[in-house]
């Protein structure tokens, strides 16, 4: 029975590291655009963009007035 207890404590630790590396292997493609000047740029200005898009939707969506 302690073995049992023993792998379900082992089991958050499993799962953090898990999604940490899922979420490394996601983002590491990205890291190779800021080897460059010019991709970095387009790069941040993209995501920049991106981000106010979606925060625009989401506070049309909810009915929130922004800023």
């Amino acid at each position: 029975m302690s073995q049992f207890w023993d792998n379900i404590v082992k089991f958050p630790r499993f799962l953090i590291s898990v999604i940490l590396g899922l979420i490394l292997t996601i983002i590491s493609p990205f890291f190779v655009l800021f080897r460059k000047p010019v991709t970095s740029f387009f790069f941040i200005i993209s995501f920049t963009g991106l981000l106010v898009i979606l925060t625009a939707i989401i506070q049309k969506m909810l009915n929130i007035e922004g800023c």
